[in-house]
């Protein structure tokens, strides 16, 4: 069950084809930094803090009985398979690009820390009563891995703070925005059953906790929420402004140069995150159709020069 190719593969390759097409410098650093470090863990960069997945996976048994409390952390960030990363490392991007940019870089960081703690100990409590409601011994002694459980707490926010309206349930059926989660809940089970539908059903107790329980006030108190950081564009395409807390974004109009730019920069709106990721490939191309433009308006600096002198010397 827990073997797997720590060398990478497809899913691999399909990531960072993604994190390409959106463009390293348009995503939040706390949201790349979580990325980049999944990524290595699954890469086995770090054995000696992931040497396996029996060693690190969330089990109820294990934490509770036997006090191996790490495993609320690491089981979240070690991935079973390639595409198991990919999958989540996607969502987290788009849900990264959305969040991070409303909350602040830090506060971002402080959520995700939050809600990976939050969710792994609702998972080892929400076992322990169906194991004591249904009798049945397996809820304490599965053992789960990835970050697919804070993702959906993630998704709870996003959908709160994004405008209400249809939303495509694993990019399929259109769903109410406000059960887009539930929905998504119980269609990766159908089409995944070996998922882990509990630590899924815990990002969302979590998620529902901040935006309609105490939580939010409670962690605000510590931490206040700000906005993230801004970046710019130029002719030329765009530009890193340097991320640092304390910033919003530019606004579209802001952000693009050249009027006939589309407005495809903020992912948010509503969008879903197919939509989203539609966008962003379809801006890529816009780019490329621009800079191609480009080149043709203006020839070589060298040749207009030699134009110039040769309609001086006709009219002399």
């Amino acid at each position: 069950m827990w073997n797997r190719n720590r060398r990478g593969g497809l899913g691999v390759m399909l990531l960072a084809g993604q994190i390409m097409n959106v463009g390293v410098h348009r995503i939040p650093p706390v949201t790349l930094a979580l990325i980049a470090a999944q990524t290595a863990i699954f890469l086995n960069f770090v054995p000696q803090y992931f040497p396996s997945a029996s060693a690190v996976c969330l089990s109820t048994y294990l934490v509770y009985y036997h006090k191996q409390w790490k495993r609320l952390i690491l089981g979240t960030f070690f991935h079973a398979d390639d595409m198991h990363l990919y999958f989540n490392m996607s969502s987290l991007l788009m849900k990264g690009l959305t969040l991070e940019k409303k909350f602040g870089s830090v506060y971002f960081a402080y959520l995700v820390a939050v809600f990976t703690g939050l969710t792994s100990l609702t998972y080892v409590g929400l076992n322990m009563l169906l194991e004591n409601a249904m009798e049945d011994h397996t809820y304490s002694t599965s053992c789960a891995v990835g970050f697919s459980g804070v993702l959906f707490g993630l998704k709870v926010l996003t959908t709160h703070y994004t405008p209400p309206g249809l939303h495509y349930a694993l990019g399929l059926i259109p769903v109410p925005s406000r059960y887009i989660y539930w929905a998504e809940l119980v269609l990766i089970q159908m089409v995944t059953p070996n998922a882990s539908f509990v630590g899924h059903l815990a990002g969302i107790l979590v998620g529902q906790l901040y935006i309609k329980g105490p939580l939010k006030p409670i962690m605000d108190g510590f931490v206040p929420p700000g906005p993230s950081y801004t970046y710019t564009a130029r002719n030329s395409g765009y530009r890193s402004a340097g991320y640092t807390t304390g910033r919003s974004w530019a606004s579209p109009q802001q952000q693009y140069s050249q009027p006939s730019y589309p407005d495809q920069s903020a992912y948010t709106g509503g969008m879903s995150e197919e939509e989203q990721y539609a966008h962003a490939r379809e801006e890529s191309l816009q780019q490329q159709r621009a800079a191609s433009q480009s080149n043709r308006l203006y020839p070589d600096l060298d040749e207009l020069r030699t134009r110039r002198s040769q309609h001086y010397n006709r009219y002399r």
